[in-house]
């Protein structure tokens, strides 16, 4: 006989995964919290490393994300001061991106936090088992890519 707390279905994987993320980006934000953001730190990191080259469609292709979503990230770090848009000089269509000085500020706490916030994530796990994890996470992500780009 079940007890109430145990469920003849199993979770569905995107569920355990979403819940993994949000867990994730709670204990970064914990780490985080002295910043006035609460998300987008890996945006601001590949910004970072772009040394101003970084243009809009380039970090969407980086982070696997539509146009419309990368404008509000955009926008959304703009508004708080860590990112600035610049017409690009060779072609005034585009802007390239660049870290304000709060950004580049933020930089070193946010790489360390996200050092930490693994290190909590993957506690009691041994180099073998983390490195099998995220071998099989890469399968997923590249089962479920093929999947969705024949779908279309």
């Amino acid at each position: 006989m079940k007890t109430s707390s145990e469920s003849a279905v199993q979770q569905p994987l995107g569920r355990i995964l979403s819940q993994l993320g949000r867990n994730y980006l709670r204990q970064l934000n914990t780490e985080l919290s002295y910043l006035d953001i609460d998300r987008n730190y890996y945006a601001l990191l590949l910004i970072n490393e772009g040394k101003g080259n970084i243009t809009q469609n380039e970090l969407a292709a980086k982070l696997e994300s539509d146009k419309v979503s990368m404008v509000r990230i955009i926008d959304y770090l703009t508004e708080k001061g860590y990112v600035n848009r610049i017409r690009s000089s060779s072609d005034k269509r585009k802007y390239c991106l660049t870290l304000t000085p709060k950004g580049i500020q933020a930089i070193p706490g946010i790489k360390e936090a996200i050092q930490k916030a693994t290190t909590v994530a993957l506690c009691g796990m041994e180099a073998s088992q983390i490195a099998f994890f995220m071998q099989s996470l890469d399968i997923i992500k590249s089962n479920l890519k093929k999947a969705n780009n024949t779908a279309l």
